[in-house]
């Protein structure tokens, strides 16, 4: 495929506007370009307009599964400088503006390319090239987790998700919960508030004591790849008008986790802080779990981590940085911990999570699993953005590692 091709595409799968959703069009598009190049692929529904595609190319084994998703979030229009949804480059010829382009249509569109290209080079593969695209990845990872049910990741041997690392070689990410804590009290006047129960009050004291007891429950655990588990009350609701007193009120709560730390001794640790709650208030709160993802830690020292560093050695040195470019990349990665080389693809484990906490809920400990894709570190935010010349290095840099993999 051309570079044009290249971009065209990418500017299609911008252009649909599957936010939190809607990713059925984005499945038949997909499959209707395997179609015309005789790739086997198949649509795999996942709920109203919503629907997963597995494609493969090859047979037997080894099983290199990568996968990207089609959903993107929300969207402030007026917040943004260009169409979202029209992918738009930059006048410095390299940037390119778009919902989902760094996270992760870039890295979509680069594995389309990359098996497009395998099948029309004839390329022989000793193994299976098994492509996962999932839908609701950036709320809940519903898709992939039906996939996972469905047996897709059976016969897997490796498992590369195109999320946008950069030249990052992420090989572990932190799990996550996304705790609701609604807490009922009973409405009066605020010129009598001892015939209520103010909710919102009611609210702040359980959430001070979660946030005392995962203090205490957390200090002594820490992971030597994931660091220490992270906890953020990110939303606070309660209360309708300032002279009423709330019957109502809840907080949103973001924990990213660590396996010394897991997912089902927190939630145990804030039922408990719950239950202790109820039984001496007149209030009452009550825990709802919206997303549970384990961490997962893959093998630094994997046959799939070796090659994507020996194959991006190459488009590393060709990487034209700006002397501002590399200043905000050095202190972006100093701020999260991250050591920053031009020269080799360093492995990391970050906070963020991926679809391959679903895929790998079995297996989260020692699998041969990667998380690298195009990106800029924009992703969720307003005037996302990608590099035009790293989207590019990466269709031609996955076909070459899926070959020697595969080799």
């Amino acid at each position: 495929m051309t570079n044009d091709e290249k971009m065209e595409l990418l500017r299609k799968l911008v252009a649909f506007q599957s936010i939190n959703g809607h990713e059925l069009p984005v499945a038949r598009f997909i499959k209707s370009l395997f179609d015309q190049e005789g790739i086997e692929s198949q649509i795999v529904p996942t709920g109203n307009d919503r629907a997963d595609l597995v494609a493969s190319l090859g047979s037997g084994h080894p099983v290199l599964a990568i996968s990207g998703h089609m959903d993107v979030v929300d969207v402030n229009t007026a917040n943004w400088k260009t169409d979202p949804f029209t992918l738009t480059e930059a006048e410095d010829g390299d940037t390119l503006y778009g919902r989902g382009s760094t996270d992760m249509k870039s890295g979509l569109a680069a594995m389309i390319i990359s098996m497009i290209e395998l099948k029309r080079e004839g390329t022989p593969l000793k193994g299976t090239l098994k492509f996962l695209v999932t839908s609701g990845e950036e709320v809940g990872q519903e898709g992939a987790e039906i996939l996972q049910r469905k047996g897709y990741m059976k016969d897997v041997d490796a498992l590369l998700i195109g999320e946008p690392s950069g030249y990052l070689a992420v090989y572990a990410n932190k799990g996550e919960l996304d705790l609701t804590v609604h807490v009922k009290g009973h409405a009066a006047h605020s010129s009598t508030p001892a015939l209520g129960v103010n909710a919102v009050e009611a609210l702040l004291e359980v959430l001070d004591r979660i946030t005392t007891r995962m203090a205490s429950q957390s200090a002594s655990a820490t992971n030597q790849v994931l660091g220490d588990t992270v906890f953020n009350i990110d939303t606070i609701h309660g209360g309708n008008q300032v002279n009423a007193i709330p019957a109502d009120a809840e907080a949103e709560i973001n924990i990213r986790t660590i396996p010394e730390f897991g997912n089902q001794e927190i939630l145990k640790a804030i039922q408990g802080v719950i239950d202790d709650f109820n039984s001496s208030s007149k209030a009452q709160a009550s825990l709802s779990v919206d997303m549970d993802i384990v961490p997962i830690i893959g093998n630094v020292d994997s046959e799939l981590v070796r090659l994507a560093q020996e194959v991006a050695k190459p488009y590393m040195a060709k990487v034209r940085w700006t002397e501002e470019g590399e200043r905000k990349t050095q202190a972006m990665y100093q701020a999260i911990g991250i050591p920053f080389s031009k020269t080799d693809l360093v492995t990391v484990g970050v906070s963020g999570g991926t679809d391959g906490s679903k895929f790998l809920v079995d297996r989260p400990i020692g699998f041969d699993y990667l998380m690298f894709g195009p990106g800029s570190g924009t992703q969720h935010q307003d005037n996302e953005w990608v590099s035009k010349a790293m989207y590019l290095d990466f269709t031609e840099l996955y076909k070459e590692l899926f070959k020697r993999y595969l080799a």
